[in-house]
């Protein structure tokens, strides 16, 4: 069914409204995620200066740079950690055998879990990372990026949030032939934080593993956004990666539309 541009509108901020709404009622597990992140940005901020302390060139950029990486890396999680994807809430529906009420809405599937995914994301953005990364400039010596360099790091986070989407709702619809994503979903989280780069810069990996990592879509999640507010990415080096993250993009819209008439043919022929 046709939606037009006005129902996308409303439907995204009728969900927007419903994420504030819950972030309100659930306060206690907000102030925990938000002192979590602080926790997390003084470990990694003192674990990056015990290793320049030993070693000031391991890993190729100044101190406060890498700080600056790694303390980014620690709020973006808010919004890019596969825990806040659609899957677990497909999941969590095929369990309870209630996801064909989602398939019938007169919405697209995937526009409907995007638009619910978006409204958390934003709201998450808005008082968990934004909040945290003001603090960070103050505590943790957080430092701000060139006016180009910001510029495409908000493009590359713009493209980060919609790769990581896109195979987080990929891991959903495994979840309507499988029923259980458990499994794949802890592999995947697995080679997320290995291969993101979100903790441990991917230009210090072995050649190896930086070749195998150069053909996931992973670093296009973490690497790529914060090696662009750092400076690492310049120029057309910053539109390359940029135009990476951008075919990444592409692919995974057009497998996972594939994917998705595939899995609810199947649905529908085990439905009756």
């Amino acid at each position: 069914m046709r939606v037009s541009n006005g129902v996308r509108l409303r439907t995204g901020a009728a969900f927007l409204r419903n994420e504030f709404f819950n972030m309100s009622i659930y306060r206690v597990s907000f102030w925990l995620n938000f002192i979590y992140t602080f926790l997390m940005m003084y470990s990694v901020g003192y674990v990056w200066r015990a290793l320049y302390g030993a070693n000031p060139t391991v890993t190729g950029v100044p101190l406060g740079e890498m700080i600056s990486y790694a303390v980014l890396g620690v709020a973006l999680e808010a919004i890019l950690h596969p825990r806040n994807g659609p899957q677990r809430y497909i999941m969590e529906q095929v369990r309870k055998g209630t996801i064909e009420m989602d398939i019938l809405k007169p919405l697209d599937f995937q526009f409907y879990m995007f638009a619910k995914n978006m409204g958390s994301i934003l709201v998450r953005f808005l008082f968990l990372v934004l909040p945290s990364l003001i603090a960070a400039f103050f505590l943790f010596s957080l430092e701000l990026p060139s006016l180009p360099a910001f510029c495409g790091f908000l493009c590359s986070l713009i493209f980060s949030v919609l790769i990581s989407f896109f195979l987080n709702f990929i891991l959903g619809l495994l979840s309507m032939v499988t029923m259980n994503i458990r499994n794949i979903n802890w592999g995947y989280n697995a080679l997320l934080r290995f291969f993101s780069g979100q903790m441990v810069p991917l230009w210090i990996f072995p050649s190896a593993l930086g070749i195998i990592g150069s053909f996931l879509p992973f670093r296009c999640i973490y690497a790529i956004p914060m090696s662009i507010y750092i400076g690492n990415y310049e120029g057309m080096g910053m539109l390359w990666a940029l135009g990476i993250q951008l075919a990444w993009i592409l692919a995974l819209w057009l497998g996972s539309r594939l994917l998705m008439r595939r899995v609810f043919a199947r649905v529908m022929i085990q439905g009756g």
